[in-house]
């Protein structure tokens, strides 16, 4: 088990870590977005349920 040296030393970042790095920040801006377009679906959703009482009540 004495294989796993943990040590931060920090040599030229090599394509591995480097692909690891974009994908996980492009995960993280993935479920950003994810957050923002269901908030504004929500507010869509409930604008047109407004809308939809309105034209109930008005008409």
């Amino acid at each position: 088990m004495g294989e796993h040296h943990h040590t931060h030393h920090h040599h030229k970042e090599d394509g591995a870590s480097r692909f690891k790095h974009k994908s996980l920040a492009a995960i993280r801006k993935r479920k950003q977005m994810a957050k923002i377009l269901k908030m504004a679906l929500l507010v869509i959703a409930v604008l047109m349920g407004i809308v939809v009482l309105l034209a109930y009540t008005v008409g």
